[in-house]
């Protein structure tokens, strides 16, 4: 291997294109001060990869580029590329010539190539260093460089060494391997952490996974123990409501013979009553009719009266006509004389009737106590009188009070009347007014339900959407973090950083896409290793931020750009096919560049089959799969369902952004919906109160408008009731007086002789007698009074028409009547109206024989149906008894179903089965004389004790131990990777040893030889600063003959070169390179050091390929191949050429 060729375009000086060709051998390059030699050898650093600007003469990087004369512009890149024989193969390329390309813009972006592909500045220095070139760059020796190796640390000797044979490789993936150490470190810290807590989180989930064990067992026991004994408690339930529906059934049975029986004699009652009430209207009738034929009897009599008078005066047919009015106008006064009269006496005949009812119950207490006196001794029968005067004067005074009380109750009663109507009259006027404004209130509040029940749908409308919204953001964060998890590591952090912040920079290539729903893993697997790419609009924009990157010296990221006229290929295929180009499925906002240049090749198929196919007679297309399949001409990619790109990155957080803004909207949509709720159930609970106190208000208005009312009524009905009292107890004083004279008599004849007391005894027997038939008769005059009553009654009504009638003949009579009187037919009118009243007289005395029949009568079916009314009483008592009996079996029977309802739902809610499960439920497994109950009370207190059950402890206790189990495995691979790296670093660190050691031993022999031949007869070593310590630095001694020297700071400036010669060449023999570049390193020799130098060159001419930047002219005829470098003013360098034969350069 050896540099074949270096082409130069703005770098340094060098402004104009130069190439210099290189073979093997000697080349030395000369020139003037400031010709621009030096920038040579910055140019084969630059394009091998240095990083420092200072290495390179300059204060930054950007200073290589040519910087312009008066006479030239600046210019905006500097280009360097080295072409290097390979046809050793000592660079691990199948290629017999490689090219290193490096380019430097303006704007500080800058890229490398290796054969004319782009690549990474790591590529070119791994390749490098296994060629033994490396990145410090050793083979390298700038101006001024000599000096400072013995100025160096020993750390620094030690790093050239290390270079030199290879190690730095070993020390990077050291390093590496360390790096990862740290890592696995922190992901066993992390898992013993996560273990930790999972440990602590079993640990109580154990205990709850036990108290669920047991609380299943307790509750299975339980079930089994309230089944058992709900069916023992329904089988018991059952018996019971059979008994009690079968003394039900046979009480409905009695009841409906009971119903028979008294529908029979209600039937009985209802007849017999009907007949008392027939005969007693027939009594009635017959009354009225009598007195009714009376009154037309009067009234014939009469007529024939004015008809024999108008017979005799024919010749006045006015003046008869007017005595028939006359007489109709006395008839008519009569009628409402007589009309008035018995509307007087309807409230006599009340008091009467009321009189002789009091009366016929005087009349049997008096024969009561007469029977009693009469079956006494005369002492005793005194003394019966005397009690019995006694009583009835208590009565008398009692009666008398009473009647005062009345009289003044009356009084007080109207006055409360009155006052109570005129307040009733106030309530109404307020009652309509409150009607009216209640009306209004319920309007109001069934607006108010309305809008509160509009309301409330909607809040639990939003609530739900709410709901949903939360999901599905927590789902979109989860896919978003899974997927940056995934992504994480891909990609060199720092340098994402770079290119993301910089101001070209167009975003990541997912976001310009657009890429629609579903077709995300078909868009991530057509661009490839550009899935997750950072977009630039230009190269030129790419170029300066990967030189920015490539400066920093970060890692690894990928950068891409458009190419504008790129055709869409597959359009026409998919279109032709049926098919579409992948293309054509992005949105509207797709970067249409970006692509047509990454995507205008790709087809969208739904099979493997179609998709080769399509590759099959299309090679130049691609085919994917929704599902992310890819199928080339060359071959297939196969989607990973798990697998992550900027692509999927950029869908989920559009799908989260998504998800937020309708979780944001859901929210104000619900808090506004809340709001609206709340304020409508504010609004209805106003109108609720308002609508409630109006109904108050008016319901109490109405309460006391029926309590005045009620009390009116019963004010009212105590007013009649107290004045028919009132007349009942008149009379009722006024016959107790009279009884009270007559016993106060009996009580003085039975004081007196013995003659004077038989008289009396004698008397009360026929005062008994006399009693009995005044019984009879008040008795019938009681009924008669009530008879005349309803008699008087229809007599009004009666009257009331014939009141009518007069009115209307004497309206006709008042007529002008017609001249000319027949005296003949008016005394007809007499002869018949004598007649018709011969006729009535006879019709009344018939009346009153009925009368008297009907009367019997009466009292014969009164006795009947007060006996069936008796009996009926005593059917009906024992039909409200089964009724009542049933009632308590309707409720007992209700009490039971619920009861079998109550341990039906027990067992539904306890024990999750049905009432049919349990009747067959077979007795738990206990002694037969153990109290179930009891052990029932016992496993519910146990269960009770238990406390709250997580009854998902024992899944979540399983799902704990299994992730435990998992991560214990986990940590024993980390441990494992933790174990096989420390195995890989001790491997390094034995490697770097044992190459050190030898590259050591090998540089400090050639060293030693080396000094001996540039310092004869003096001595020179390296050795380490600790040789106990194999990674220590390198001291290098150097002691010229003659001279005793203890540091190197005491040399010669010659001499510090010739010692820093020895030491490069040292290590050039113990670890060839291929080239060395060496820059003006014996510019401070003098002739007889610098043939010794010359003579180490020539030693090396064979060995490898050394480029020497010089002005010495010793060294100028030790070349092969001489370059000159010249530069005009205000031009740029320009490099000559001269090929040097070796009989020449033995001439010389």
């Amino acid at each position: 291997m050896y540099l074949k060729s270096l082409k130069l375009a703005g770098f340094k000086s060098f402004a104009d294109r130069t190439r210099l060709e290189f073979r093997p051998g000697v080349t030395v390059v000369v020139g003037p001060n400031g010709s621009g030699k030096s920038n040579l050898v910055d140019a084969l650093s630059w394009v091998l990869g240095t990083q420092s600007a200072k290495s390179l003469r300059t204060p930054k990087m950007e200073d290589v580029i040519f910087a312009g004369t008066a006479a030239r512009p600046a210019l905006n890149k500097a280009e360097v590329v080295l072409v290097v024989d390979n046809t050793d193969r000592a660079i691990d390329i199948d290629l017999d010539e490689v090219s290193i390309t490096r380019r430097l813009y303006r704007d500080g972006s800058s890229d490398y190539e290796l054969n004319g592909v782009a690549c990474r500045l790591i590529d070119i220095l791994d390749l490098l260093s296994d060629a033994g070139v490396g990145r410090h760059q050793h083979v390298i020796i700038g101006q001024g460089e000599v000096g400072q190796i013995l100025n160096a640390s020993p750390e620094e000797h030690r790093a050239v060494i290390e270079e030199a044979a290879g190690i730095l490789k070993h020390r990077r993936r050291k390093e590496k391997a360390e790096r990862r150490l740290e890592r696995t470190d922190e992901d066993l810290t992390r898992l013993q952490d996560i273990i930790g807590e999972i440990e602590r989180q079993m640990r109580p989930l154990r205990r709850q996974a036990r108290a669920a064990e047991r609380y299943q067992e307790l509750r299975d026991e339980v079930v089994k123990l309230r089944l058992y004994l709900g069916g023992q408690k329904l089988s018991e339930l059952d018996r019971e409501l059979t008994i009690a529906t079968s003394e039900r059934s046979m009480l409905t049975e009695t009841m409906e013979v009971d119903r028979s029986r008294l529908g029979d004699l209600e039937s009985r009652v209802t007849g017999l009553t009907a007949d008392v009430t027939r005969v007693t209207g027939e009594l009635d009738r017959a009354s009225s009719a009598a007195a009714l034929l009376e009154t037309t009897s009067e009234r014939l009599r009469r007529i024939a009266s004015v008809a024999h008078e108008r017979a005799r005066a024919a010749s006045g047919r006015i003046e008869a006509a007017a005595a028939l009015l006359e007489d109709l106008a006395v008839e008519a006064g009569a009628i409402e004389a007589e009309k008035q009269e018995l509307e007087r006496q309807v409230s006599t005949l009340q008091s009467r009737v009321e009189a002789a009812e009091a009366g016929f119950r005087r009349l049997e207490d008096e024969e009561r106590a007469l029977a009693t006196q009469a079956s006494l001794s005369p002492e005793g029968a005194l003394a019966a009188v005397r009690g019995e005067l006694s009583a009835l004067e208590a009565a008398i005074e009692r009666d008398t009070r009473e009647i005062k009380a009345i009289d003044h109750r009356l009084e007080v009663v109207r006055s409360q009347v009155e006052s109570e109507t005129a307040a009733i009259r106030e309530i109404d006027d307020e009652i309509k007014t409150l009607d009216g404004e209640l009306t209004r209130l319920q309007s109001a509040y069934d607006e108010a339900v309305k809008a509160r029940t509009v309301d409330q749908d909607q809040w639990t409308a939003a609530e739900s959407a709410l709901a949903e919204a939360r999901t599905a953001v927590a789902a979109a964060e989860a896919r978003v973090e899974a997927i940056q998890s995934a992504l994480a590591g891909r990609f060199d952090e720092e340098a994402l950083q770079i290119v993301e912040s910089s101001p070209t920079s167009l975003g990541r290539l997912a976001s310009l896409l657009d890429v629609p729903e579903g077709y995300e893993a078909a868009v991530s697997a057509a661009l490839g290793p550009w899935a997750d790419a950072v977009a630039f609009p230009d190269r030129s924009a790419l170029r300066e931020v990967a030189g920015q990157v490539k400066s920093r010296g970060s890692g690894s990221v990928a950068l891409v750009t458009g190419r504008s006229g790129v055709t869409v290929t597959a359009r026409d295929v998919a279109r032709f096919k049926g098919l579409d180009a992948l293309i054509d499925l992005l949105g509207p906002k797709a970067d249409q560049t970006m692509a047509a240049a990454l995507l205008g090749d790709v087809v969208v198929v739904e099979g493997w089959s179609t998709g080769w196919e399509i590759v099959s007679a299309h090679p130049n297309l691609r085919a994917v799969t929704p599902e992310g399949d890819l199928i080339t001409a060359d071959g297939a990619a196969l989607a990973n369902p798990d697998g992550a790109s900027s692509v999927l990155l950029e869908t989920a957080e559009v799908a989260l952004e998504r998800a937020r803004t309708e979780e944001a909207r859901a929210r104000s949509v619900h808090a506004t919906a809340r709001r609206a709720f709340e304020l409508s159930r504010e609004r209805e609970r106003e109108a609720l109160e308002a609508l409630e106190a109006a109904e108050s208000g008016l319901s109490g208005k109405s309460e006391a408008m029926d309590r005045l009312r009620r009390s009116v009524n019963v004010l009212e009905e105590e007013m009649t009731r107290l004045s028919a009292r009132r007349v009942a107890l008149a009379t009722a004083v006024e016959a107790a007086g009279t009884q009270a004279a007559e016993l106060r008599k009996r009580i003085e004849a039975l004081e007196g002789e013995e003659a004077e007391r038989i008289r009396v005894w004698q008397e009360m027997e026929a005062r008994r007698s006399v009693l009995a038939v005044e019984r009879e008769k008040a008795r019938s005059e009681w009924q008669e009074a009530a008879g005349v009553l309803r008699g008087t009654t229809e007599r009004i009504a009666m009257l009331t028409e014939r009141a009518a009638r007069i009115a209307e003949e004497r309206t006709r009579l008042a007529e002008p009547v017609s001249p000319g009187v027949d005296p003949e037919g008016l005394a007809r009118v007499e002869r018949v109206a004598r007649r018709a009243v011969e006729a009535i007289e006879g019709k009344i005395a018939g009346l009153r024989d009925r009368q008297a029949v009907l009367r019997e009568e009466r009292d014969r079916v009164a006795a009947e149906l007060a006996a069936a009314r008796t009996e009926f009483d005593s059917c009906r008592d024992s039909l409200d008894r089964s009724r009542e009996r049933i009632a308590e079996l309707d409720v007992r029977l209700t009490e039971l179903r619920m009861q079998r309802e109550s341990v039906a739902e027990a067992l539904r809610r306890d024990a999750d089965a049905e009432p049919e499960q349990a009747y067959g439920a077979p007795r738990p497994d206990y002694p037969e004389d153990a109290d179930l109950e009891e052990i029932l009370r016992s496993r519910l207190a146990e269960l009770s004790r238990l406390g709250p059950i997580n009854p998902l402890a024992a899944d979540e206790y399983r799902e704990l131990e299994e992730r435990h189990r998992f991560l214990s495995e986990q940590m024993a691979d980390v441990e494992n990777s933790r174990s096989e790296l420390r195995k890989v670093i001790a491997a390094l660190d034995e490697e770097i040893t044992q190459t050190f050691r030898k590259a050591f031993e090998e540089v400090a022999a050639a060293y030693e030889r080396y000094f001996g031949v540039l310092f004869p007869g003096g001595r020179g070593r390296i050795r380490l600063a600790d040789p106990e310590d194999p990674n220590s630095g390198v001291l290098i001694e150097a002691q010229p003959m003659g001279k005793k020297v203890q540091q190197m700071t005491l040399l010669s400036g010659g001499e510090r070169s010739l010692a820093a010669l020895a030491f490069l060449f040292a290590v050039f023999d113990a670890r060839p390179s291929p080239f060395y570049v060496l820059d003006e390193v014996e510019a401070a020799l003098d002739d007889v050091n610098l043939r010794r130098f010359l003579r180490i060159v020539e030693e090396f001419r064979n060995r490898a390929q050394l480029i020497i930047i010089t002005h010495q002219q010793q060294t100028m005829e030790a070349a092969d191949v001489l370059y000159g470098v010249t530069m005009e003013a205000g031009g740029s360098s320009q490099a000559l050429r001269k090929e040097m034969s070796d009989a020449m350069a033995r001439s010389a």
